[in-house]
């Protein structure tokens, strides 16, 4: 919640947005549904989770550019095996209204994003490995599916890759064009975005070099110079610039997440995130053999001085950290654990990125998959 301090000097009105409280929403894959809280932005603290709405797995959420919808991959014996999307509107409480569930059109939706418009809500589905589009109407609810892309393919890893597994979905900054990393088949699957018609189109992809790498979540820079693509299976960052054509991208590096000469086996990556300065990238490093190796990495951005490298690795203080977010004043990250069923908060520096865990962990009802701030 966001409160406002009035300032009246010199006959004139002026609004100083003094923000003490950021709200945040918890996408969960086995609790009620969706869940909120209060970040208290002054001491680092959380409120205890409250649930917001009920749903059945609503695993990924994204908020509209105007604040007042909200939408989520969900499942449920209604929508069969494919699973399906559904809209929100956000109360003033913090508590959700069903507006209403669209078919994800494949199975095992993984991923929601919407355009910078408003006017389209994307989603990606990992099971069957695809994307779909929908138009958002004007009370925010979905019509149906107004595109489907099933994509094609495989990798060299012998279990992860042996078919297409569309991870997430993303518009890039400019808002022509959404990329749609692969994991299944180490490729961002580009296509060509129409916001007002809803649809995705002109299908295209860009190569992840290496093989075996399963490219699974991506930021772009604000200003759209780089796009950061954060691999699964290679527990590794590779970073693409704009290519000469629209909506393609070029190649340029590829960094680890993890320090040199530590171990990988069983451990695998989650999620990537920017800090709102633009100076450091932030992904997440899972252990899945509980052998307490869970990370946070930090990197210089392209943006950075020092240009793209890994600065620290530090403990992520949960057990498999599935998702993670950094509250958009820049002060504060938390960590969802899927395992550990809690929340860690971590202290940001933003002059150096550098990250110091609060000593608090708040417990969470039914596994954390996704954390996002109504900023």
């Amino acid at each position: 919640m966001k409160n406002a301090v009035v300032l009246i000097a010199a006959g004139s009105i002026t609004l100083s947005a003094i923000a003490q409280s950021q709200r945040v929403y918890f996408g969960t894959g086995k609790g009620k549904g969706i869940y909120f809280a209060e970040l208290d932005l002054k001491a680092g603290t959380l409120s205890p989770p409250q649930l917001a709405a009920e749903v059945v797995r609503p695993g990924f959420l994204v908020i509209h550019p105007n604040r007042r919808f909200l939408y989520s991959t969900c499942s449920g014996q209604d929508l069969g095996k494919k699973g399906g999307v559904a809209a929100f509107e956000i109360n003033r409480d913090g508590t959700l209204t069903r507006l209403n569930v669209r078919s994800s059109k494949g199975q095992g939706p993984s991923h929601v994003s919407v355009d910078a418009t408003g006017q389209c809500l994307m989603v990606s589905y990992y099971g069957s490995g695809g994307v779909a589009s929908f138009q958002i109407l004007e009370d925010g609810s979905l019509s149906e599916a107004r595109s489907e892309h099933q994509h094609a393919g495989s990798g060299a890893h012998p279990k992860r890759q042996q078919g297409p597994r569309a991870h997430s979905i993303y518009p890039n900054p400019e808002n022509t064009h959404a990329y749609s990393p692969d994991l299944g088949i180490d490729k961002v699957m580009i296509y060509r975005l129409d916001p007002g018609a809803g649809t995705l189109t002109d299908p295209s992809f860009a190569e992840v070099p290496g093989g075996s790498m399963g490219p699974r979540h991506m930021k772009w820079s604000a200003e759209g110079a780089y796009a950061y693509v954060l691999n699964e299976l290679d527990l590794s960052v590779s970073v693409f610039k704009p290519g000469a054509l629209p909506g393609s991208l070029e190649f340029l590096t590829t960094v680890s997440t993890l320090p040199e000469g530590a171990d990988p086996e069983g451990m695998t990556c989650s999620e990537i995130r920017i800090h709102p300065n633009g100076k450091f990238i932030y992904a997440a490093n899972r252990d899945v053999k509980r052998e307490g190796r869970d990370s946070l990495t930090v990197f210089s951005s392209f943006a950075h001085t020092e240009g793209f490298r890994r600065l620290a690795t530090v403990p992520a203080e949960v057990s498999v950290p599935r998702n993670f977010n950094i509250d958009p004043s820049g002060q504060w990250i938390l960590v969802g654990g899927l395992r550990s069923n809690d929340i860690a908060i971590f202290k940001v520096d933003s002059k150096t990125g550098q990250l110091a865990f609060t000593g608090t962990k708040v417990p969470f009802e039914g596994t954390p998959i996704c954390i996002e701030f109504l900023d």
